[in-house]
């Protein structure tokens, strides 16, 4: 009797035999359905998701390297962090999570050097439903590979089976199961969907009563994604390590991946400019706070997200702070104009300087 896995592939074979044009859409679409439904029933199978490696995290955000083995990620943590990652001329030379701290313009990132991944390392092998677990918590991947620069779409796919989706936002569609009524489509008339289609996705997920609220335009991967209820998004970059064994290598090979970073973790070169692309891909900001005395702490700055309001500086401060908050005075060299009087939901850029003035 065929195994989950061997199903699963006979579809993704059919998907693969199956010329795609309007014709067929619907179709392949509803054969990644089926898909979507034997992932689910095999995790279920092997207790549900495998907990990753025992690495707690730290830090302002969490970096994960992940890579084929032998691509050089032990190396580059090393030079990241100036950590002790053993290195070697071997595949696997890494068996367990290794992590490191990257301290970049007064942020501490924790870097995870992780063992590589290899085929169906999402069904298991290579003890790849650890890694794939560790890696749904990062904040940020660096997919790192070499100047051969193959396989990354193998490594998407892993990630991808694993409900990893990179450099690509959840979008907006929402699912809600009711007791009768049948499926119900409700969207704007900017939304063109078949909403046949939709009710016969939602059968082979065994749904026959449910609200579905679809507020733009999406693709049957997104419905499917929300259905499952698995996935996290998370952003990616790419390191190509080596390039000091090819200098002239063309960065356009795997452009369509990310933002590329050509680095050597042997000579140190690119490093600067990896560490600067992790920093903003992470979306970090540095608020810089004055105190009663009108002295600026410019060593120290609270590390945040873009999108950061006065509100999480009072919180991060003493939670108190919201309660007695009466105004801030923000300025900053990234402000066109000088200081200004702000509110607590007022949003914050990089290298602001704030001073908060409570009521008592």
């Amino acid at each position: 009797m065929p195994t989950i896995e061997d199903r699963i592939k006979e579809i993704e074979d059919e998907i693969k035999r199956t010329q795609y044009n309007k014709a067929t859409e619907h179709h392949i679409g509803l054969l990644k359905a089926k898909i979507a439904k034997l992932q689910m029933e095999a995790s279920a199978r092997h207790g549900g998701s495998h907990a990753g490696f025992a690495v707690p995290k730290s830090g302002d955000a969490t970096v994960a390297l992940v890579g084929f083995p032998n691509v050089g990620k032990s190396s580059l943590l090393n030079r990241l962090t100036n950590s002790d990652s053993e290195i070697g001329d071997y595949a696997f030379t890494t068996l367990k999570a290794i992590p490191g701290i990257l301290e970049y313009k007064g942020a501490e990132i924790q870097i995870l050097d992780l063992p590589g991944i290899i085929e169906n390392a999402s069904y298991g092998a290579g003890r790849g439903r650890e890694i794939l677990s560790a890696v749904r918590s990062a904040d940020l991947i660096v997919i790192v590979t070499d100047v051969q620069a193959g396989g990354i779409d193998k490594i998407l796919t892993e990630l991808y089976n694993a409900g990893i989706v990179v450099n690509r936002k959840r979008r907006n569609v929402e699912i809600k199961k009711t007791t009768s009524g049948g499926i119900r489509l409700h969207k704007p008339k900017t939304v063109d969907i078949d909403e046949d289609y939709i009710k016969e996705i939602m059968k082979e997920f065994k749904l026959v009563n449910a609200d579905v609220y679809i507020r733009e335009n999406v693709s049957v991967e997104d419905i499917i994604e929300t259905l499952q209820g698995r996935y996290v998004y998370i952003p990616s970059i790419v390191a190509v390590n080596k390039i000091d064994m090819n200098p002239s290598f063309d960065t356009s090979q795997v452009s369509q991946y990310g933002e590329v970073f050509r680095v050597s973790a042997k000579t140190g070169y690119g490093i600067e400019e990896l560490k600067e692309g992790i920093f903003k891909s992470l979306s970090l900001i540095r608020v810089y706070l004055r105190n009663k005395a009108g002295v600026v702490d410019f060593q120290k700055p609270l590390i945040l997200r873009e999108g950061t309001t006065v509100r999480e500086v009072c919180r991060k401060i003493n939670r108190s702070m919201i309660d007695s908050f009466r105004y801030a005075i923000v300025s900053g060299k990234n402000r066109p104009i000088g200081e200004q009087r702000v509110g607590i939901d007022y949003q914050l850029m990089d290298e602001d300087i704030v001073t908060i003035i409570s009521r008592f």
